[in-house]
């Protein structure tokens, strides 16, 4: 455990560029990490990597506030499906906790509010939105702790935007798509509109997000009329995904090519009717894109404990390394790994992002859809086998039999999907060339390492020291997706009807 703190302090140190702290710690640690030590060494006075991609603070900050949840969907890949809570003795975000990421806060306009858990079932709702009444606030929910008390609470605390999350008939959906969950959910939709005249407030804006499967794609006109009846004129539709086999068929995804051609009409015709229906919030048809909207955006904290949280810098599954996820301070925002991802997404094709971008469900849903095929069949599929081999590859490895070590590693990138396996693979390839000194040879397989496996704290270490002596060429840097200006426009709009 020492050393693996160690590992990670500096880690943290050159990440954020603090070469001294980790030129010392390392001193202070002189058999620890031997070829880190002789790269800074080299790199002493070199300029910082991709020093020139940082960024000003994002407009997003988004919270997970609850991590109960009694609804019970069986869609559910939390964990909440035969669940009501994730952790047996931390149930919400303190005031605490919330308080420390003021400084985030301060120079965001979005601040969300959405779930691992069931939103409203956090008991501090109320004193969070209290604390930021200057800001575009929204919550996600389900609806089904909402009382007309708990409503006039988010009036009279000027919650801004409240979004309902609803299904239909989706038998694995919320409410498992029975009738009388159904009646009641359009019922309270129709409470908040009452409590919000009673109150003479437009707040909030009400608006609408549909997790579409199979069960339910044929279904969606049909919600979507039902929702521009109640008042609502924006709804998000997200797919379903599932890591449980038989649910898997249910998703669009396990026969994506028929399902889009099914719901992109949907999207188009309601767009036509003067609605804003889009896919996950930000485009307008079930196609990919080639610019993530969350990329230099969008910052997520998740409290993991009551006095630890974690951050993230997406909406999917991308991870920053440990060293950084506790996002201690500012500087954490234009960290090395955090410039490595814009200068992927800004500066690089898309092949060459991290591989959880080239498979992310909200930009590469045909990819996803492949890979879900793909990781859902038993033809092709040898992880089993590939540990063995990655296994085996480390202890040769240890033992200094490089070239057996070697061949043995590459053997475990063979047939699976298993991209952290992959990654790991790849980072041990390139430490066996760091002890060779083939230096360019180790920086492409470090690069591979954290395209695989991209919270990987000592690859990234080495790879930072690795550019530092053989810097990226200077290329022209995209403009990133000015996803602000699209939910401020929608904003807009809402208060100029509503004044």
């Amino acid at each position: 455990m020492q050393r693996m703190n160690l590992q990670q302090d500096i880690a943290r140190a050159i990440l954020t560029d603090d070469l001294k702290v980790a030129q010392s710690l390392l001193q202070e640690n002189p058999d620890e990490f031997p070829l880190l030590a002789e790269l800074l060494r080299q790199a002493d006075g070199k300029a910082l990597p991709l020093s020139h991609l940082k960024s000003g603070d994002p407009d997003f900050v988004v919270f997970f506030p609850s991590y109960t949840c009694g609804v019970g969907c069986k869609m559910c890949c939390t964990g909440f499906s035969n669940n009501t809570q994730i952790y047996e003795n931390y149930l919400y975000m303190t005031p605490e906790q919330f308080d420390s990421c003021m400084p985030w806060i301060q120079n965001a306009r979005f601040i969300i509010f959405c779930g691992l858990g069931e939103t409203l079932e956090s008991p501090h709702m109320i004193t969070f939105l209290e604390k930021i009444q200057d800001k575009v606030s929204i919550i996600y929910t389900s609806g089904v702790p909402l009382s007309r008390s708990k409503i006039r609470d988010l009036i009279q605390a000027e919650l801004k935007i409240l979004t309902f999350s609803f299904d239909g008939k989706a038998p694995l959906g919320h409410g498992a798509g029975k009738p009388e969950y159904i009646k009641k959910f359009w019922e309270k939709i129709d409470w908040v509109e009452q409590l919000k005249k009673e109150m003479n407030s437009k707040f909030p804006k009400i608006t609408l997000n549909i997790t579409v499967s199979q069960d339910n794609q044929d279904e969606l006109s049909e919600i979507i009329d039902t929702a521009q009846q109640h008042g609502i004129k924006e709804i998000m539709i997200d797919p379903m995904t599932s890591f449980d086999h038989n649910n898997f068929k249910k998703t669009i995804f396990a026969d994506f090519e028929n399902s889009k051609n099914k719901i992109n009409p949907v999207l188009e015709r309601w767009n036509g009717e003067g609605l804003d229906i889009t896919q996950t919030g930000f485009t307008k048809s079930f196609d990919d894109t080639s610019c993530c909207p969350y990329v230099d955006n969008w910052l997520t904290l998740i409290g993991t404990g009551p006095t630890t949280l974690k951050a993230g810098i997406c909406e999917g599954i991308l991870d920053l390394p440990k060293a950084l996820q506790s996002f201690d301070s500012k500087e954490d925002w234009n960290s090395f790994p955090i410039r490595y991802l814009r200068h992927k997404h800004f500066c690089s094709s898309k092949e060459e992002r991290p591989i959880q971008c080239q498979y992310c469900i909200l930009t590469s849903l045909k990819n996803y859809g492949d890979l879900s095929i793909a990781r859902n069949s038993d033809e092709g599929n040898e992880e089993d086998k590939a540990l063995i081999k990655y296994r085996s590859a480390s202890k040769l490895k240890t033992e200094g039999k490089w070239d057996a070590a070697r061949e043995g590693f590459l053997e475990a990138l063979e047939n699976h999907y298993d991209f952290t396996l992959k990654g790991k693979a790849y980072f041990h390839l390139g430490e066996i060339e760091l002890n060779r000194k083939n230096y360019s040879t180790a920086q492409e397989y470090f690069e591979l390492a954290i395209k695989f496996y991209y919270d990987h704290d000592l690859g990234f270490t080495y790879l930072y020291l690795l550019l530092m002596l053989n810097p990226p060429a200077m290329t022209a840097r995209k403009e990133k997706f000015d996803a602000s200006s699209m939910v401020s426009a929608l904003y807009d709009k809402y208060l100029a009807m509503n004044s």
